[in-house]
């Protein structure tokens, strides 16, 4: 028979050697103990719904830098039809002999052709109609030279400022889309002999 004393010596040593003998914390403990450890490691609902609030913030910054600038995708792409347009007239007044202009307002332009000693609005071509811009999409015209000699018209805001000639020679000019809601800005810039870039 063993005989089991109370000495703290026999029984850590009983304790070391059968570990099932070793005093165990009660189940309803064990399960305090881990609510106490989650408490500790988990969020609230406070911290949550401040990430979430700057998740969305910074998903905000992203997709207005990757694109969202709308007024500037408007500018480009007028910009780019009006160079378009200038370039195939500027090609129809050498392929047929003929003289063309352009008037260019605040917010719209009108293509003309020479009849006689006239300028006349090409309204009834699809492609050289009277176009107005988009609201809020302005223009602003520098005029590099005075109009070619022989074709000088008079003063009068419904006139063609820029003209196309036969020989392929245009009037050189700076043509700037603007608008309030964008700092971007294009710009169309044509020379004497024809030649156009379009910058930004």
């Amino acid at each position: 028979m063993i005989l089991v004393t109370g000495n703290s010596k026999t029984d850590s040593g009983f304790a070391c050697a059968l570990p099932w003998l070793r005093p165990t914390q009660p189940a309803a403990g064990r399960l305090f103990s881990l609510m106490r450890l989650t408490r500790q490691t988990g969020f609230t609902l406070l911290e949550l719904m401040v990430v979430l609030v700057i998740i969305g913030v910074v998903m905000t910054f992203v997709t207005l830098s990757m694109g969202g600038d709308r007024r500037a995708d408007e500018l480009d792409r007028e910009a780019h039809r009006l160079a378009a347009l200038l370039e195939l007239a500027s090609d129809e007044a050498v392929l047929r002999s003929e003289q063309l202009a352009v008037r260019f307002g605040n917010s719209d332009y009108e293509f003309f052709r020479l009849e006689g000693d006239q300028w006349l609005p090409m309204a009834d071509d699809a492609q050289f109609r009277q176009r107005e811009l988009p609201k809020g999409v302005f223009l602003d015209l520098e005029l590099e030279d005075s109009p070619p000699l022989g074709l000088e018209t008079e003063e009068d805001k419904q006139m063609p400022q820029v003209f196309l000639l036969s020989s392929g020679e245009m009037t050189p000019f700076i043509l700037t889309f603007s608008a309030q809601e964008t700092k971007q800005r294009y710009k169309i810039r044509a020379g004497l002999t024809g030649q156009m870039e379009l910058e930004e």
